[in-house]
Formats: C-alpha cells, sequence, structure tokens
C-alpha cells in the first residue's frame, strides 16, 4: 500500500508488504529477509547451481502460471486476476521482496544535505542532492516521494534514484509532513499544500543552481507515487514526466484536473495485496485500479482510447499503451512482486529515469 514503518532496516525486505500487512495496516513484509538470503555460505558449485536453479524456478512461476490481468483492447475493460494459491504468492512476494532489500543493502548512502524551504510561513524541508559539474550545464530537476510513513532518508537509501541519475540531474527527496502526501486519507496536508511546498522548491532551486525548469520530474512509490499523478493532475505546468510505482490512487489525487499533457508511466505488480492492481477501497476511500489510472491518464493526454496495444517490456512484466497520444503514457504490469519499488521486473529506478529523461516541456 502507501504505509510504511518510520522506520526501515535495510536487513530486511523492507519494501514489499505481506497480506498479512493489509489486516493489521502499516506492518512491512519481513519473512524472507533480503541480508540473510545474501549471507548465506556458498561452499560448493553444486550448492550454488541448486540455489540458481530455485531462484529460476521461482521466476517462471511467477512469469507464467502467475501472469496476471490480460487487457481487454476491444472493450477496454481488465479480466480478472487469476487466483494464485497463497504459498505461491508469498513466494512471488518475498522473493522480490528479497531482491530488493539486497539491492538496498548494497546502495552507496552518501551523507544527506537537508535543505529547509519557506512555504506560506511553514518550515519544509528536502533532502537536495547537486551534480558536481551542476555549474557547467543546466540540470534537471527530480523530485522523489516516499510512502506513507517513510522519510526522505528512507527513500533516498531505498529509492537508488542518485546512483542512477544523480550525475545528471539535481535529485530532491521531499520530506511528507506527517511522512504523508496530500490527497488521501491520512494526509496531514489538505490538496494543494504539497503541490505549493513543490513550487517552492522549483522556484528556491532555480535561484540556487543552474536547473532547467523545462525538465521537472517526479516519481514516487504508493502514496508518493499518487503524489507524483497528483502534480501531473495540478501542476501539468510544472512538470514535465512523471513517474509512479506502486500507487495509491486515491479518488482525491485524480479527480478534477487541469488541462496540459503530461508524460506518465506506471509500474504496478499484479499481486499487490495492499494497494490492489484491480482497485478497491482502504481507510474509508476509493482508489483508482492501475488500469483506470492510466486510462485517467490516457485520456487528458489525448490518446486514441480504441488502440491499446504492447510495448516492449520487461521479460516479467508486460507493457501497455495507446496510439496518438500527445505525451507518452505508458502502464507497466509486473507479474512478480507486490507492493514494492520493484527493483526486479522491472528495474523501476532505471525505467524510471530512462522515461523521465527523455521528457521536457516546448
Amino acid at each position: 500500500m502507501q504505509e510504511f514503518p518510520s522506520r526501515f532496516t535495510h536487513t530486511k525486505a523492507a519494501n514489499t508488504h505481506s497480506s498479512s500487512a493489509a489486516a493489521h495496516a502499516d506492518s512491512v513484509d519481513s519473512a524472507v529477509s533480503g541480508a540473510s538470503f545474501a549471507s548465506r555460505p556458498v561452499r560448493r558449485g553444486g550448492r550454488f547451481r541448486k540455489l540458481t536453479l530455485s531462484l529460476a524456478v521461482a521466476l517462471g512461476i511467477g512469469a507464467s502460471s502467475l501472469a496476471g490481468p490480460a487487457l481487454d483492447t476491444a472493450a477496454g475493460n481488465e479480466s480478472a486476476t487469476p487466483q494464485a494459491s497463497a504459498v505461491t504468492s508469498s513466494l512471488v512476494g518475498s522473493l522480490s521482496g528479497s531482491v530488493s532489500g539486497i539491492v538496498g543493502s548494497l546502495s552507496p548512502r552518501p551523507l544527506n544535505n537537508y535543505q529547509t524551504f519557506n512555504v506560506k510561513g511553514k518550515a519544509r524541508k528536502a533532502i537536495v542532492d547537486v551534480p558536481v559539474n551542476s555549474a557547467k550545464r543546466k540540470k534537471p530537476i527530480f523530485f522523489v516521494f516516499g510512502g506513507r510513513g517513510q522519510s526522505a532518508a528512507d527513500m533516498k537509501n531505498m529509492s537508488r534514484l542518485n546512483a542512477v541519475a544523480g550525475r545528471y540531474a539535481v535529485v530532491v527527496h521531499a520530506e511528507g509532513i506527517g511522512r504523508s502526501w496530500e490527497g488521501t486519507p491520512y494526509s496531514k496536508t489538505r490538496r494543494g499544500e504539497d503541490v505549493a511546498f513543490v513550487r517552492e522548491m522549483v522556484r528556491s532551486l532555480s535561484r540556487r543552481y543552474n536547473v532547467d525548469t523545462r525538465r521537472v520530474y517526479a516519481a514516487g512509490l504508493s502514496n508518493g507515487g499518487g503524489m507524483a499523478m497528483n502534480l501531473a493532475c495540478q501542476a501539468p505546468d510544472l512538470v514535465a514526466a512523471v513517474v509512479s510505482v506502486s500507487g495509491a490512487y486515491y479518488d482525491a489525487t485524480m479527480n478534477d484536473c487541469r488541462g496540459r499533457n503530461v508524460p506518465t508511466m506506471l509500474i504496478h505488480g499484479v499481486h499487490d495485496t495492499l494497494m490492489h492492481y484491480g482497485g478497491g477501497e482502504r481507510h474509508g476511500m476509493h482508489y483508482y485500479s492501475a488500469r483506470a489510472a492510466f486510462d485517467n491518464a490516457a485520456r487528458r493526454n489525448s490518446c486514441n482510447m480504441r488502440t491499446l496495444h504492447g510495448v516492449r517490456a520487461h521479460a516479467l512484466a508486460s507493457g501497455f499503451t495507446y496510439n496518438g497520444c500527445r505525451a507518452s503514457t505508458v502502464l507497466w504490469r509486473a507479474n512478480v512482486g507486490g507492493h514494492n519499488w520493484h527493483a526486479l521486473a522491472p528495474d523501476a529506478p532505471k525505467a524510471a529515469w530512462h522515461f523521465l529523461s527523455r521528457q521536457r516541456h516546448a
């Protein structure tokens, strides 16, 4: 879901939630430890081959029998998600979480450079990382939003976006009030307050650094993914493109949008047990399915809604788009893993930056 504990450990699969978390609201699936998985001794080649085979078998299960819902291009509807056994679903989610945990634990963690921004009398903060050669050439601003309960430092440690984009962009991991973002039942800000925060950061950063305000990007996880989509909805004049991963698409983040086309990419797992791929209700508020959120963005981007088709994607994910879009609009349906940052199938940080870095305002 959009919910994360206030502290993360990097020895656990901290970015994957279990089915029990749905019943106990804000816990993290740590059944399979990324550290323990990584630290098992490999004494002989035979054991290594067995481990590799087991991993391949697990991935094979996720890619074939758990392929997820098909998209009906004629009716524009989703068929029902195939029912998987609890054991197999747990295996797929735990496997994805382990890989994400390993990747996060191995990522470099430089010191955090917090900056403070005054937003209508309120002090807001964010971690701002500036490339060493930023004075030579204008750099885009890349905003990153974490899930509910995640601090800016938590999200920075997990996201790997500094490693992917840090040489090319001013990367800003923003801190939400109450570690949440607007448009949700639990947010501490009214709609528009967090958008005003982002606008103020752009104004302030453009005075301090050599940035290109035609290339302001946003990406986020869960509640943060909803925040990225909310920016595309409320501030299409500001953001050049957005990416949402395992997004929380509550109605308030997707409705009453302003005009203008914003390139949009969604990545969502079919085994997400908190923010279900097929949509639902949580905390007493309805949220869009991944497909409905994709279609919402596609309509605003003037796509031909009768021309849904597949696009090249990861071997363990399926990609979809429409023809005729004035702004690129893509849905990646991850067939392995649940509610997480998707370090595997697809690699969300690389996929996000590849998509975003090609976009700019006219």
